[in-house]
């Protein structure tokens, strides 16, 4: 794993989210995460619960088992506040972050499903205001259900026709770098695979606005607290280093995806600037 210089590795209790409020029976609608006006949101997640975050930076973990991995990357952007604003630069990330994809896994094809996406600590409002979706997400959660991963990668097999392979073994992958300097307020905690249950799972519909297309909304994956449940997190990352963790495999014999979630560090001084971040998902078609 990566080092940075003089840095010394440290866990953490804190606090992590979980959904309090799940479904009495398959009858009920969905619970609904709304990112624009949490406020209507129907899942319940506070009070969080107080769990120890491990750092992870001296653990031998793997895509297939734990389901997350921390790489180094010098990205060619300069100014990540380009990122959503500058087409050139938007296709830069979108270019290198594909390759940085396909190396990782092994893959055969790599695609990123849209351009890099900021994101900021809540205190950030003069950043966050002309931004849409763009505070860090405080609940456990993974970006998919299996039904939904499913339907995503319909929608791009078809639109891609006969340029992507049908019956081959495909996985969905998010990368997550921050670009504020370490220490991070709100670093980004990412669950051992292995240590969670299926019955710790619920459906949450996420309710979030795009710019091109107005309001969207999509299955995902909250959790319920769990005590076996491993988080980790990397500390005082810097911006040539990327957290790649699994949002969803068509196989079912290997990590099919991560809980994560943003979390306050008790340890970081106060009056540090808010962390902000750059994320992306992809598509990686294996042979």
């Amino acid at each position: 794993m990566l080092a940075i210089e003089g840095q010394t590795a440290r866990d953490v209790t804190a606090t992590v989210n979980y959904v309090r409020n799940p479904r009495a029976s398959a009858a009920e609608p969905h619970l609904e995460f709304c990112t624009e006006n949490e406020s209507l949101s129907t899942m319940d997640t506070l009070p969080g619960r107080s769990v120890t975050i491990h750092a992870a930076r001296d653990l031998a973990t793997s895509l297939d088992h734990e389901g997350f991995v921390l790489v180094p990357h010098v990205s060619a952007v300069e100014d990540f506040r380009l990122i959503e604003e500058d087409p050139a630069v938007d296709q830069l990330y979108i270019d290198e972050m594909a390759t940085l994809l396909r190396e990782t896994t092994g893959g055969v094809f790599a695609m990123l499903l849209g351009g890099g996406k900021k994101r900021f600590g809540e205190s950030a409002s003069d950043l966050l205001a002309p931004l849409i979706n763009a505070k860090p997400a405080r609940y456990a959660h993974a970006d998919n259900t299996d039904e939904s991963a499913a339907q995503l990668f319909a929608r791009i097999t078809e639109a891609a026709g006969d340029r992507l392979p049908k019956n081959a073994r495909w996985a969905l992958y998010n990368m997550w770098r921050a670009v504020s300097p370490p220490p991070q307020d709100f670093p980004l905690a990412v669950c051992d695979a292995g240590s969670v249950a299926p019955t710790d799972e619920v459906t949450v519909t996420a309710v979030t606005s795009t710019r091109e297309t107005g309001e969207m909304r999509h299955d995902t994956t909250g959790y319920l607290y769990n005590p076996q449940h491993r988080w980790h997190y990397f500390p005082d990352m810097t911006r040539d280093e990327v957290i790649i963790f699994k949002a969803h495999d068509s196989r079912d014999d290997v990590t099919r995806r991560v809980p994560h979630t943003a979390f306050t560090d008790p340890d970081c001084p106060p009056g540090t600037p808010t962390r902000a971040s750059v994320e992306a998902r992809g598509l990686v078609i294996f042979l």
